[in-house]
C-alpha cells in the first residue's frame, strides 16, 4: 500500500471505530446502563452512559458529530 492508501485506510478504521462507541454509548443510554472505564492507572470506575455519551461528544469535532 502506498502511503496515500493507507492514511486512507486508517481514516476509515478510526472512523469506523468512532461510530462504534457512539452508537453503544446511544445504545446503552436508551438501556439506561452504566459504562466501565479506565484510569491510567489502570484502576476501573465507572460512570452513566448518559454522562459517557455527554462527555463524548463534547469531545468529537463539530464535523463529525451526527
Amino acid at each position: 500500500m502506498t502511503d496515500a492508501q493507507l492514511a486512507i485506510f486508517y481514516g476509515r478504521m478510526e472512523r469506523g471505530l468512532q461510530l462504534s462507541v457512539l452508537r453503544t454509548l446511544r445504545k446503552k443510554v436508551l438501556m439506561d446502563r452504566d459504562v466501565i472505564y479506565a484510569r491510567r492507572d489502570g484502576l476501573p470506575f465507572g460512570m452513566s452512559a448518559r454522562e459517557a455519551l455527554r462527555i463524548y461528544e463534547a469531545a468529537a469535532p463539530v464535523s463529525e458529530r451526527r
